[in-house]
């Protein structure tokens, strides 16, 4: 039941995605669809993995919550390295969700300290198909902003919940193993 619904999650969130999510700059809006996208099957698997195992409830529930918790930072510095990588290692184009009309975490960021950007502008008025040199444009002015850095800390913030979701957990390789686990994802450079 519990790989059911959390397939449901994901399926309706690139539904969402899909036919409602392309120039929505609401952080709500990102929120859920990165929970639904990603965070949902870390949260998912997290929770498994400890329904399996000889843990109290109170583990379970530790392990679902750092589960969530490092989904939502991966998703962050995936839509990072989406700005920040290079085409040969993220294997894609740089800004390609942007040039795609999607509004991830540094897009909202740099819409919030540059409302008045005419890039910006043409964005929220839902031009960003139409005028692919101003989204080229606008890539480069959130690789260049205090965007990335704003967004990196809330990943780091989401990484310190994971650490002290597993605050009840015993000390030993697992717990070793989770804690670099999540510390690698706002660590990792591609």
């Amino acid at each position: 039941r519990l790989f059911a619904e959390t397939l449901a999650i994901i399926v309706n969130g690139e539904l969402t995605q899909l036919f409602t999510g392309h120039g929505v700059a609401s952080r709500d809006n990102y929120d859920q669809r990165i929970y639904a996208k990603t965070a949902s099957l870390f949260e998912m698997s997290s929770r498994a993995a400890a329904m399996i195992s000889p843990v109290n409830k109170d583990t379970v529930k530790g392990m679902q919550n750092y589960g969530y918790q490092v989904g939502m930072a991966f998703q962050i510095v995936d839509d990072i390295l989406d700005f920040t990588g290079e085409q040969s290692e993220v294997g894609k184009p740089v800004g390609s969700d942007l040039l795609q009309g999607l509004i991830t975490l540094p897009t909202l960021h740099y819409i919030q300290d540059h409302p008045s950007d005419p890039d910006v502008i043409l964005l929220l008025d839902g031009k960003f198909n139409l005028e692919r040199e101003c989204m080229l444009r606008l890539v480069q002015s959130i690789r260049r902003s205090d965007a990335i850095s704003q967004s990196l800390s809330e990943a780091g913030k989401y990484i310190d919940e994971a650490l002290c979701a597993l605050a009840d957990m015993p000390v030993g390789i697992e717990k070793q193993a989770l804690e670099d686990l999540a510390r690698y994802i706002v660590d990792r450079r591609l």
